[in-house]
């Protein structure tokens, strides 16, 4: 299914599941990303971490769900 956006879809629905009506109080999302993942992530804002797992296998990285929380709706 590499490819088709499905992926991209829904990380879009579960950002937008956690900041509607603050269901959850939650305020970032984080993955413990493959390597050959990370492109994937960054293209769908996630942030790393830190720079020092940047070679290792893993990488840390963060989504902050009051970034499109403040913004205003599309």
């Amino acid at each position: 299914m590499k490819g088709k956006a499905i992926g991209s879809f829904l990380l879009d629905f579960v950002k937008s599941y956690f900041i509607e009506d603050n269901k959850t109080g939650c305020r970032f999302v984080t993955v413990d990303a493959y390597a050959n993942a990370v492109p994937f992530y960054l293209k769908n804002g996630f942030t790393p971490l830190t720079d020092n797992d940047q070679d290792d296998p893993t990488r840390l990285l963060y989504f902050d769900l009051g970034d499109i929380a403040d913004s205003p709706p599309i």
